[in-house]
């Protein structure tokens, strides 16, 4: 199995470009130090935030933003899928197909 993410890289793209929207800029900081001062190495925390968006029912673009960032990554797609089962049983069937949704639809737009 390759070491590379198998999310579309095209995700990356969209998500740069949104991020240097005057709108998101601030928060294109904020993602940066974010990943400075985390403890954790950079797959496991596109999966931590890849869960709180589920539990949070975050829009599509915050979706696009992580995914994004996890195609650059070693992030796999069987990955979000763990992530999104092992949060079924907690936050709840809607939350998580609320996320599957949007999710294919980035994928499907961005493969």
């Amino acid at each position: 199995m390759s070491d590379q993410s198998d999310l579309p890289p095209v995700l990356a793209d969209r998500a740069d470009e949104l991020l240097h929207t005057k709108t998101y800029a601030d928060l294109a900081g904020m993602i940066a130090s974010s990943f400075d001062a985390a403890t954790l190495d950079n797959d496991t925390l596109m999966l931590v935030w890849l869960a709180a968006l589920v539990a949070i029912d975050a829009p599509s673009e915050s979706f696009l933003m992580n995914l994004g960032a996890a195609s650059n990554s070693h992030v796999k797609l069987e990955q979000v899928h763990g992530v999104l089962e092992a949060l079924a049983p907690i936050v709840g069937g809607p939350r998580v197909v609320s996320a599957t949704v949007k999710i294919t639809a980035l994928l499907e737009a961005g493969g």
